[in-house]
């Protein structure tokens, strides 16, 4: 088993290098309209898979019902009021579209730190594995939040940092995780239920719209197909 220190630090890896990748990833995409409008849809579509198989299921079974229920509700509300503060500073839709995503993606990360510090903690080899497949899959994490970005044309060491970090808790998560032991049921519940409904809330209110209005064909509603089949692809 690992000490405290070692699982924080895997934490913070598994975490920046993975949403950071992303971030990277994303500048080397082409920028047209109906490229980008594509890779919107895509974002939708994997995001769209994360909470309808990972986040909210997995919040069902540790909490309950009314546990993630709860947890949802608090999340949408969180984005609604994140989203009238930052209406007038947000330079267009697409800009706001990227820091909601980005504060999603963020919160989505903390649960995830908790669940890696108690397994490095408790059960170091499957902590290990947990740790790659983590890593690999804030990959896609990190490009969808830089995909907003990109279309807003945002500078690319911009792109890169804000994508950095929101990797950071999951580092924040796993010292926590590792330090408390094992995190209560509910508690990781409410944190998984609580990302799974800011996630849902921006897809519906931002990301779909905009990709649709990038470009009015069906490359964002494909791309979105795409993305959920991806999505299940690399989880299951």
């Amino acid at each position: 088993m690992f000490n405290i220190g070692t699982i924080t630090i895997y934490g913070f890896i598994v975490g920046i290098i993975g949403t950071g990748l992303g971030g990277l990833i994303s500048l080397f995409i082409k920028e047209t309209n109906r490229v980008l409008s594509f890779l919107l849809g895509l974002t939708g579509g994997f995001m769209l898979f994360i909470v309808t198989f990972h986040l909210l299921p997995e919040a069902f079974i540790l909490g309950g019902l009314i546990t993630a229920i709860i947890g949802i509700i608090l999340g949408i509300l969180l984005v609604i009021i994140v989203e009238n503060s930052i209406h007038k500073k947000a330079e267009n839709s697409i800009m706001k579209t990227s820091i909601l995503l980005g504060i999603s993606i963020a919160v989505h990360n903390f649960p995830e730190g908790l669940a890696l510090g108690s397994s490095l903690l408790t059960i170091s080899d499957f902590g290990s594995i947990l740790a790659l497949a983590m890593l690999l899959h804030n990959i896609p994490e990190g490009i969808s939040m830089a995909i907003p970005m990109k279309i807003n044309k945002t500078a690319p060491f911009k792109i890169l940092l804000l994508t950095i970090l929101t990797g950071i808790p999951t580092g924040i998560g796993a010292f926590i995780g590792a330090y408390v032991g094992m995190i209560s049921h509910v508690f990781i519940s409410l944190c998984l239920s609580f990302a799974g409904g800011t996630m849902i809330y921006i897809i519906c209110d931002e990301i779909i719209p905009n990709a649709k209005t990038l470009y009015s064909g069906r490359d964002s509603s494909l791309g979105i197909v795409l993305g959920f089949v991806i999505g299940i692809v690399l989880y299951l």
